[in-house]
């Protein structure tokens, strides 16, 4: 199958893009995942593309540099998304992300790419890569796509809009689910998982540019209470009325 950087994904007949924005942690990105699966659209998981990025950046400047230094290193080497070896592709309707040949579904979930993501989503040269692709994707297929200023900056025309939240004391007990479901050995606790949650929280709602920001037009749904099941049935509910 052909593959295109950060992704490629087939033409279709429609083309309609419901977005989901909300904080980290809020389920956005399971219950897109899902949602698109109900409808028959493909996701768009951004989140998933800045996490490759970053995975990338990671491997060109190789062991021994830390998370704190990571947005200096990536200056000082003068890395570009154009130059990394970047790409995903749609396989029976899920992205796949890839590094050159290497499927990197795993590798990037992981609380070591957690931890430096934030400096590839701050980088406008980055964000503007994605968010380009993104606009692509979107003239050949209906997509659903999640992250923190889809609805606002990258579809602010998108035919329906969703905005998840919850609370963050929620949000740390599933990420640090999430953690241990892939590494029963990850020691981190809830409250550091938290802490870290609510310094994401005000960092991204304080972004010069991509900052996270709850579109006027969106639906909110609260996720502190739902399980993914109920999550969806309440999206569903909406796309009823609207549609």
């Amino acid at each position: 199958m052909a593959t295109k950087r950060i992704c490629d994904l087939g033409p279709v007949e429609k083309r309609m893009v419901i977005t989901l924005d909300g904080p980290a942690g809020s389920g956005k990105s399971t219950i897109a995942g899902r949602l698109a699966k109900e409808l028959g659209f493909v996701h768009a998981d951004s989140g998933a593309m800045y996490r490759t990025l970053t995975l990338a950046c990671m491997r060109v400047l190789g062991p021994g540099q830390t998370a704190d230094d990571f947005g200096r290193d990536i200056r000082e080497a003068g890395i570009d998304p154009a130059g990394l070896d970047c790409h995903a592709r749609i396989e029976n309707g899920a992205q796949v992300n890839l590094i050159g040949k290497d499927d990197v579904g795993s590798e990037i979930r992981t609380p070591l790419v957690t931890a430096r993501i934030r400096y590839i989503a701050d980088s406008r040269a980055f964000r503007e890569a994605v968010n380009t692709m993104l606009r692509d994707f979107a003239t050949t297929t209906d997509l659903v796509v999640d992250g923190r200023d889809i609805g606002t900056v990258v579809f602010p025309e998108a035919g329906l809009k969703f905005y998840l939240d919850a609370s963050s004391e929620t949000r740390a007990a599933r990420r640090l689910r999430e953690f241990r479901l892939r590494d029963p050995s990850f020691e981190g606790s809830l409250d550091r998982i938290q802490a870290d949650i609510e310094r994401r929280d005000r960092e991204d709602r304080d972004r010069p540019f991509g900052a996270l920001q709850r579109p006027a037009d969106s639906i909110l749904i609260d996720t502190s209470t739902l399980d993914p099941d109920g999550v969806l049935n309440r999206l569903l509910g909406h796309l009823q009325i609207h549609f």
